[in-house]
């Protein structure tokens, strides 16, 4: 198989690999919102530059999908960090280990880019409502409520899922009166789950009916690290992948602000 991501032309030992991409996994892992909601469709590999973006229309009163295809292409994301020669040297030569505090720190980046970009477009074509004010009791539960109400009557049946930047996710948990709290009637709501994610703006909220006939992720080449080549004493990497946002059905998600 041929190494497109010319890791074997790293001067790497294969436990310091396993380190290198076990750290960008953690990372990703606990960074990364948009693959806990949304079906994801691969990965495909490397080569796969389009994806069909398939409708739905009605054809002598049944539902079928669209006869034709819009294409859209797959975006790369990509995050660099670089690794000292001299770090390299001294983990291999004295009890310290390897700090791979850059390797962790692009993979956030990487992640962060990842949400932008699918977070960002289901926002950037939600329908728009009314957020309300947030710091009274009720006003939260009252707003998410009549947003899944016009969503169920368009036919977007759930389950749903609810995101929000971490202020205003920490203002909606501080919310309490007589022993109720407001997050716990919010919660109940969301079968999909409350998330957090800072590519939400503050004082917004989103609201989306994920299932995958309306709305999923395409993955050509899936998070991996590949290997640029040296620059000076250090050496070159780039955390990379490939993906596109497809929407299937508008209006399944509504923005709140």
């Amino acid at each position: 198989m041929v190494d497109y991501l010319m890791r074997d032309q790293a001067p790497l030992s294969e436990p310091v690999w396993r380190a290198i991409d076990e750290m960008v996994a953690t990372v990703v892992k606990r960074n990364l919102v948009g693959r806990r909601f949304l079906h994801l469709v691969g990965p495909l590999g490397w080569g796969t530059e389009i994806a069909p973006l398939v409708g739905f229309d009605e054809q002598d009163g049944a539902h079928v999908s669209a006869e034709t295809s819009a294409y859209i292409p797959l975006e790369t994301l990509d995050a660099r960090f670089l690794l000292r020669m001299k770090d390299l040297a001294r983990a291999e030569a004295t009890a310290y280990s390897l700090d791979l505090g850059a390797v962790a720190t692009a993979a956030v980046e990487l992640a962060r880019k990842e949400d932008a970009l699918l977070i960002g477009g289901l926002m950037q074509n939600a329908e728009k409502g009314p957020m309300g004010d947030w710091s009274q009791m009720n006003k939260p539960f009252e707003a998410v409520a009549k947003a899944q109400a016009a969503l169920r009557s368009t036919g977007f049946d759930g389950p749903y899922a609810l995101l929000l930047n971490y202020g205003t996710y920490a203002q909606l948990a501080s919310l309490a009166m007589h022993g109720q709290r407001e997050f716990k009637l919010v919660e109940q709501l969301f079968d999909a789950g409350v998330l957090r994610s800072p590519a939400v703006p503050e004082g917004q909220a989103l609201i989306i009916d994920p299932s995958a006939w309306n709305v999923d992720m395409v993955v050509g080449q899936d998070i991996a690290t590949a290997f640029l080549g040296n620059e000076g004493l250090s050496l070159s990497f780039q955390i990379l992948e490939t993906l596109a946002l497809r929407i299937k059905r508008p209006g399944a998600a509504i923005l709140l602000s």
